[in-house]
């Protein structure tokens, strides 16, 4: 029986800037009248999980960062950062490249430098990020949740392969064709959803998991019910138990009623 229903949020429930899903937030209704609860798991940070835990009343546990950080609405339960040093070749090879970089301290993110993107998402948003730059004295001391490299992908494979070198340290997964998302070695999703297992008392085997990405890939596949919406990227579904008929939250609806309701 599914006791916990855990969502990636981008391109699986919503894409871009559209609004949230009605028909979610009903599906989401039903699943709590039933003794079921619904959370999130997502690349981003608490804050940006933050609203969307509130319209649905959401109570589990949200995995943020991809997995280093577990956060209820109130306070992080777990947090596993790395030190931002370790990516200083290969950080000033793309800010020389005029490649955006984000990293995020403490539940905040921030841009290094300014670029067109940082631009162009600023005039769409009305605001972005903050620019701060990294000081000489901070970069072996200052400890991150995350690192984003944003660029088309062909020009960013040189970089990956610095990363590769580094694998004990770090973890890298694609974040679809927008660059690369850079996090502590050991830790994704599957590991949130582990801890997440934990502290709620309940198996892997009575969690439904739902994605469209590469890092989603490993918690489809450890849970109880894998699902991947029908936009999902051909890999993603071969991890799934179940591909969806229909797109985006609709599919997640369609999970919902098929394995839950």
């Amino acid at each position: 029986m599914i006791k916990l229903v855990v969502s990636d949020i981008d391109g699986t429930i919503i894409e871009g800037r559209e609004p949230f899903p009605e028909i979610l937030t009903k599906a989401v209704k039903r699943l709590a009248d039933c003794g079921i609860d619904f959370t999130f798991a997502s690349g981003r940070l608490p804050c940006r999980i933050e609203p969307y835990m509130e319209m649905l009343g959401v109570k589990a546990p949200v995995i943020a960062c991809n997995g280093t950080l577990l956060y209820d609405g109130k306070r992080v339960i777990s947090s596993h950062r790395f030190r931002l040093g370790l990516l200083h070749p290969m950080i000033d090879k793309a800010l020389e490249r005029d490649m955006t970089v984000l990293y995020a301290v403490e539940g905040t993110e921030y841009c290094i430098q300014e670029t067109e993107v940082v631009k162009r998402k600023r005039r769409e948003r009305g605001a972005y990020h903050e620019i701060r730059k990294i000081q000489e004295t901070e970069w072996e001391s200052l400890l991150v949740d995350k690192v984003n490299i944003m660029d088309e992908r062909e020009r960013i494979g040189d970089l990956e392969d610095e990363v590769c070198v580094l694998r004990k340290e770090v973890s890298v997964t694609h974040y679809g064709q927008q660059g690369l998302e850079i996090v502590k070695a050991g830790y994704s999703k599957a590991t949130g959803l582990r801890e997440i297992a934990e502290y709620l008392g309940i198996e892997l085997s009575e969690i439904m998991t739902v994605g469209d990405n590469e890092n989603d890939n490993d918690f489809l596949r450890i849970s109880g019910i894998g699902v991947a919406v029908a936009n999902a990227e051909p890999e993603t579904k071969k991890c799934a138990d179940y591909v969806t008929a229909a797109a985006g939250a609709a599919g997640v609806v369609e999970a919902i009623n098929r394995f839950c309701l």
